[in-house]
């Protein structure tokens, strides 16, 4: 087992695969006491690689953006933009929306550009 383990590891040093590596060792005893099967453990050192990738690709993207800050609803001030309904805005940044196929048309006031 010994030998198939480190032939598991290098395989996963050489396709770049920090994370599954990282949580390999976690994912063989959850899969030893029975609490995953063969699929699942491998699914499971998959997604934590996705997941890392993933986040690496979003802080990337930002970081090529020169955005300052992230922003999120969650900090957003609804009571300086009180003409905004908080509950719709919310509801609306589910995206539930998409599900049920529904179009979303945004309108606001004409801004003046100079």
């Amino acid at each position: 087992m010994t030998a198939t383990l480190d032939s598991i590891r290098r395989h996963l040093v050489g396709l770049k695969m920090p994370r599954a590596l990282e949580t390999l060792d976690h994912v063989l005893r959850q899969a030893e006491r029975g609490t995953l099967s063969t699929l699942e453990a491998i699914d499971a050192l998959l997604g934590e690689e996705l997941a890392l990738r993933e986040a690496r690709r979003v802080k990337a993207a930002l970081q090529m953006g020169r955005l300052l800050t992230v922003k999120t609803l969650a900090g957003f001030d609804f009571a300086f933009q009180p003409s905004l309904d908080r509950d719709r805005i919310l509801a609306l940044a589910q995206l539930d929306f998409i599900d049920r196929h529904e179009v979303l048309h945004l309108l606001g006031q004409p801004a003046l550009a100079s």
